[in-house]
This record gives C-alpha cells, sequence and structure tokens, in this order.
C-alpha cells in the first residue's frame, strides 16, 4: 500500500515517535478501463495471513499478512 503523507509525519514513523496511523473510513475505487469511480465507507478492518486467502494469485500481494476491509453495503 503506498500513501502519501506530509514530511513531518513521514519523519515521525521515520524516527518512531509515530506508530498509529490514521485515515478516513472509505476507499475510493477507481475503474482501470473507464475511469468511473466508486466510493465505499469501511465497515471493520481486520488483519488476515495470505496464506488463509482462498486466491491464488501470487503476484496479487507483496506481503504475508493483508489488511482485509469489509465494506458498508
Amino acid at each position: 500500500m503506498k500513501l502519501p503523507i506530509r514530511r513531518k509525519y513521514w519523519e515521525m514513523i521515520k524516527n518512531g515517535s509515530k506508530n498509529i496511523e490514521y485515515r478516513d473510513a472509505h476507499i475510493t475505487f477507481i475503474c482501470e478501463e473507464t475511469g468511473r469511480r466508486l466510493r465505499k465507507n469501511i465497515k471493520n478492518v481486520s488483519l488476515i495471513s495470505r496464506k488463509s486467502l482462498a486466491i491464488d494469485d501470487p503476484g496479487l500481494f507483496e506481503d504475508e499478512r493483508i489488511l482485509a476491509m469489509e465494506l458498508e453495503e
């Protein structure tokens, strides 16, 4: 995941004085083919093992731990 961050907070994360990151609780999805946007609120977030996923696509994720975000209706 790549997130833009202000330099002040980047420095704090780098030196270990900031260990919690806050972001708005929504995701804006952008269709690669059409550019259409869809905003969905996040209902819940959990951290799961990549091995627990039923997805067999080695290029889909980089990390062994995956953020699972439950979206609101």
